[in-house]
């Protein structure tokens, strides 16, 4: 007997699949509460902050102002057209600015895209509304470029030799203050700065074999257990104490969004970084994480043909792995869904396609990287160091909107311990075999084809979940 057939993503399309009766279908906790009146609760929030004077106490007339907010990658969904989060907070906060005698030629807004690509006023204007965009000049809307020396500050190396290096906007500025978007808990926190405005000297802290060999099981979701939380932690603590020497604290506002599409804006935190995450923490933990009992033998997702880095682009292999593999396998907390030694199957057509302008070094990345080695591990070890510098890639991510050379290195590495964790990875409704064959996945024409691969690997009785997504929500997992 087969249980009723499910309707799930295969890139752009969805494909109708006959999951076995015993199979388990986790759906998201539904949280559709939203705030009546947004802005009054941003008014609200930095009025009445946590571990912090009011806005308007840390301001007054001459004070130089940076506001920065998190870029095009959250959400995913996007919540379009509804208006955005950080366009409400921003507006709110630009307005106190102003009753607090701060003046417009003194604020400066910058996109926090860290390695991400540079992105279009255009594109920048579905963020922050049409107000903003025509309210502010050219140059006082900005994206973050991780690799001019001119606007970039290295403050020293933490107590286990972290790089802390910032764009100098941050530290110079009479107060900073950054506003993001938060539905998972990887989101927030310093990750916010010490990310989103850092740079490659950074990053490859947090993005490196140590990380995703080392680290596992404690998945991202997971900030309090996780080796690259803990840190993008001890980086914000350095960053707070040379901070704290001249003066300065970063003033932090996290809005959260439900977990319906399109998003709403369900709650808002400001203050302190550490504060108003923890609130931040415990608000997304209570309302989008499922409670799971066991893990399964295989596990199922559908892959759209979208996720946070082919926003306003088109998706390729790597960023499907690191999709498949680096966001929903890892998204857990305590435990995989999925056993050692089981299988994942994702569907996707897994098209031999990429955008050079918006991905220039994962075109060279897949080409050239992956006629070397099909190792991970191997992959990181001889590209990251030369892709992060490689003139050509430095260019096109500081003036020719792609991102940084060295992201789709990294993009791949979060591969690494799913693939040693996994018996198999199935891709289920692939239609490029050669594709499957460069991620080392085995491809099936179907999901059902793909279970039947299963029952061969580990027996005719072994247990399935597949996990319904959108709306986005966390398993938490136990034994």
């Amino acid at each position: 007997m087969m249980a009723k057939t499910t309707t799930i993503f295969c890139g752009n399309n969805f494909v109708n699949v006959d999951f076995p009766d015993h199979t388990r279908i986790l759906k998201a906790p539904v949280h559709d509460d939203f705030l009546e009146d947004p802005r009054k609760a941003v008014v609200d929030a930095v009025r009445n902050p946590l571990g912090m004077k009011p806005l308007k106490e840390l301001v007054k007339a001459g004070s130089r102002v940076m506001i920065a907010f998190d870029d095009l990658a959250v959400p995913v969904p996007p919540v379009y057209p509804s208006i955005d989060n950080r366009q409400i907070a921003i507006e709110a906060i630009i307005d106190e600015l102003y009753a607090a005698g701060v003046r417009k030629k003194d604020i400066v807004l910058v996109c926090a895209n860290g390695l991400h690509r540079m992105w279009k006023r255009s594109e920048i204007a579905m963020i922050l509304g049409n107000r903003i965009m025509k309210e502010f000049s050219l140059g006082q809307i900005v994206g973050h470029d991780g690799e001019d020396p001119e606007n970039l500050l290295h403050l020293g190396l933490t107590e286990n030799g972290l790089d802390v290096e910032v764009n100098r906007l941050l530290v110079e500025a009479d107060q900073a203050i950054y506003v993001n978007v938060n539905w998972v808990p990887f989101n927030g926190g310093w990750k916010s700065t010490m990310i989103g405005l850092g740079t490659y000297r950074v990053i490859q802290h947090i993005h490196n074999n140590e990380i995703y060999v080392d680290e596992a099981p404690a998945s991202c979701m997971e900030p309090h257990r996780n080796m690259l939380h803990s840190r993008i932690r001890e980086m914000g603590h350095h960053f707070s104490q040379y901070m704290a020497s001249q003066g300065k604290k970063v003033f932090q506002v996290e809005t959260m969004i439900n977990n319906m599409v399109p998003g709403k804006m369900c709650n808002v935190y400001a203050g302190d970084v550490d504060q108003v995450h923890e609130k931040t923490l415990a608000f997304l933990i209570k309302h989008h994480t499922l409670a799971v009992k066991g893990q399964s033998d295989v596990l199922v997702f559908g892959l759209p043909d979208f996720m946070p880095y082919s926003i306003g682009t088109i998706i390729n292999p790597i960023l499907v792995a690191r999709m498949g593999l680096g966001y929903l396998f890892s998204n857990y907390m305590n435990m995989p869904l999925v056993r050692k030694g089981g299988v994942l199957i994702l569907t996707n057509p897994l098209i031999d396609q990429c955008d050079p302008i918006h991905h220039p070094s994962y075109v060279t990345f897949w080409n050239e990287g992956f006629a070397r080695t099909r190792d991970a591990r191997q992959l990181y070890d001889i590209f990251a160091g030369e892709y992060a510098h490689r003139p050509e890639f430095v260019h096109k991510y500081r003036y020719g909107y792609g991102f940084h050379g060295v992201h789709p290195v990294q993009a791949y590495a979060t591969t690494i311990y799913p693939k040693l964790y996994l018996g198999k990875v199935f891709a289920a409704g692939c239609t490029d075999a050669k594709v499957a064959e460069k991620l080392e996945w085995e491809p099936f024409a179907s999901v059902e084809s793909a279970i039947e691969g299963a029952r061969k690997l580990l027996g005719r009785d072994i247990t399935i979940t597949y996990v319904v997504l959108p709306p986005f929500f966390t398993p938490m997992v136990e034994a």
